[in-house]
Formats: C-alpha cells, sequence, structure tokens
C-alpha cells in the first residue's frame, strides 16, 4: 500500500515539473484615471463582454487602481467605459490590447466624448 502512495506521489512531482514552463507568471495591470470632468464618474472595465466595476473617481481629481491580470491576455481586448454619477453622459474607450505588467492612463474631459487613453 504504501509503495502505491510513493508512486502516486513521485507521478504528481512529475506532472508538476512539466507543467511550469507553459505557465506564464501572473502580473497585475494599472489603470490611472484623471478626472476633468465636473461630477464624480464611475469607472468600469469590459472584457470579453463582461463588465466589472473598478470605482469611482472623485470631480477633478485622480485615482489608480491596480487590476488583476485576469482581465487581460494574449488577443484579449478591454475597453474602459466611465458613466458621470447623477448624469446620463458617460464614455466608453476604444478596444484596447493590454497586457499583465503595463500601465493605462485614461484622461476624463469635461466634455466626456473628448477623453483620451494610452497604453504603455
Amino acid at each position: 500500500m504504501a509503495f502505491l502512495l510513493l508512486i502516486s506521489a513521485g507521478a504528481g512531482c512529475v506532472r508538476g515539473r512539466g507543467a511550469e514552463p507553459d505557465t506564464l507568471p501572473e502580473t497585475e495591470w494599472s489603470l490611472t484615471v484623471t478626472n476633468h470632468h465636473w461630477l464624480d464618474v464611475g469607472i468600469q472595465v469590459i472584457t470579453d463582454g463582461q463588465r466589472a466595476r473598478v470605482g469611482a473617481v472623485p470631480a477633478a481629481s485622480a485615482a489608480t487602481y491596480i487590476l488583476p491580470p485576469r482581465m487581460v491576455g494574449p488577443g484579449r481586448t478591454v475597453r474602459l467605459e466611465a458613466n458621470a454619477i447623477g448624469s446620463t453622459a458617460r464614455t466608453t474607450s476604444e478596444g484596447l490590447l493590454v497586457r499583465a505588467g503595463q500601465h493605462v492612463e485614461w484622461t476624463l474631459q469635461s466634455g466626456l466624448g473628448q477623453s483620451s487613453v494610452a497604453v504603455w
């Protein structure tokens, strides 16, 4: 019986070692939102059609969020959405290719449609 346990444990170790080269390190990515709008804005990240609420950025201020790597990846695009709280004003960024470890800077203007985004 102990012999079977030893063989099972050894097989588990071999599988674990074989999987290591295929796995990628999980690294977070960051999003800084600078809000020049006169209202607070709610921020969401849209990935694969699913929305994730990130937080709210007060009027005339900035906030940085550290986000999980599961939101981004090879071949996946993300969109950012800002909703002015207490208003119907909102904007959505174009699709962005973001990789784990990168930083996204989104500057929201008082006219949300004139906002800009950069990824590095």
